[in-house]
């Protein structure tokens, strides 16, 4: 009983926290980062942001976030959107700075400004301690991880709504694993703003290789999802409506961290607490559909963009390649209109690549090709990301599709 008046205080006192915005500080740019390592065609930057949480045993936790943000040219204000990277609880001193690329570009093309913050507990944080930790398997710890997770998102998300080219009143979450989870926690406080949420993956307490597919104590996330769904079905005084918040939820058949059986469970948890939930099963994706996030995006790419145009964010995030055209035969190597030998090399490497892929470059002299997964996005970002100059398709998979300008 004590320890369920505990976690109730303790989620009553979260939510006040987000509805006052009572968490972090000021957020301030990053001296450290090496600009030259900065994609200026997306407009990449990276910002500190000063967060306090506790851990499972009341403890605080304190640092400066590392977040990464990407923004469309223009000057806003540009819708938010936030991405929550997932766990590895013996690899968490080992992250980077987290980016998510793809992903970021398909959002930024969908008008959003992005950020993608480095958690508390990871990388260069780590060393900080482990607020998401849910400490054992038998006896996990959930609640107290998640709101501790969630007050970083809510953050990051106050912090980026100060600044002038930023919309605050259009804010989507977005979270992969323990980050998804994470993502619904945030989004049961009902944050100032929040039009959204995406949830990929989500859970906690998995492991492919000690219980694959089963995750510790899974009952008791079936509880905790079935309560954010209610805190969020009860709009507070932040709610930008009275309609509990859209939430895409995306899982693959062979998830190694999270069984379907699992997922599904969790889904219809949160349904039965008030929560409104698009729960989508995919078919198996690679050797772990539990990478989906960062691994499928030609997947799920066209599912989000349905789902966020549902929301009132129709500007299109899918890429479509140009028709072809008759501007010279694709194995030409000699017609490519930059004549640098780099540039001439690297269209015979693209030549080599098998489908799908794609070839772009600039009349700067500025080049790039992509092949496999999500090749359009990153042949452009390859080709744009030093100087931010446009570049154009030269070929896509097995057609020149170039016009002269």
């Amino acid at each position: 009983m004590a320890a369920n008046l505990l976690r109730a205080a303790r989620a009553s006192a979260w939510a006040l926290l987000a509805a006052f915005g009572l968490f972090g500080g000021t957020a301030r740019a990053e001296s450290a980062v090496d600009p030259a390592t900065l994609h200026k065609d997306i407009r990449e930057a990276v910002l500190r942001v000063p967060v306090t949480v506790q851990d499972a045993y009341g403890r605080d936790v304190a640092g400066n976030l590392l977040v990464t943000t990407f923004k469309p040219n223009g000057p806003g204000p540009f819708p938010l959107l936030i991405i929550s990277h997932g766990r590895s609880s013996d690899k968490r001193s080992e992250y980077g700075r987290q980016r998510f690329e793809s992903a970021a570009r398909f959002f930024v093309r969908k008008g959003f400004a992005v950020a993608a913050p480095l958690r508390l507990g990871y990388g260069e944080l780590a060393a900080l301690g482990d607020p998401e930790s849910s400490q054992s398997c038998d006896k996990a710890l959930y609640g107290p991880a998640l709101i501790a997770a969630a007050q970083q998102i809510i953050a990051v998300a106050q912090a980026m709504a100060a600044q002038p080219d930023i919309d605050g009143s259009r804010l989507v979450l977005v979270g992969q694993s323990v980050g998804g989870i994470a993502t619904v926690a945030a989004a049961a406080s009902r944050p100032a703003g929040l039009m959204a949420a995406i949830n990929f993956a989500g859970g906690h307490g998995g492991s492919p290789t000690e219980h694959r597919g089963e995750p510790c104590q899974s009952m008791k996330l079936k509880r905790l999802f079935k309560h954010y769904g209610e805190l969020n079905a009860n709009a507070n005084a932040n709610a930008t409506a009275d309609a509990p918040t859209p939430t895409l939820w995306i899982y693959t058949e062979n998830d190694m961290y999270f069984a379907p059986h699992h997922s599904r469970a969790w889904a219809e948890a949160y349904r039965s607490g008030g929560g409104l939930v698009d729960y989508r099963l995919l078919p198996a994706i690679g050797d772990d559909g539990h990478r989906l996030f960062a691994a499928a995006n030609d997947v799920w790419q066209p599912l989000v963009d349905e789902f966020l145009t549902q929301q009132g964010f129709t500007q299109p995030g899918i890429m479509k390649a140009p028709p072809s055209t008759d501007f010279a035969p694709l194995t030409d190597v000699e017609a490519l209109p930059l004549s640098s030998f780099a540039a001439q090399e690297s269209y015979k490497k693209f030549l080599l690549a098998k489908p799908p892929r794609a070839f772009a470059l600039n009349s700067d002299g500025e080049f790039g090709y992509a092949s496999g997964e999500d090749v359009l996005s990153r042949a452009l970002g390859f080709c744009q990301r030093r100087k931010g100059k446009p570049c154009s398709f030269y070929a896509v998979d097995d057609k020149v599709v170039w016009r002269p300008q």
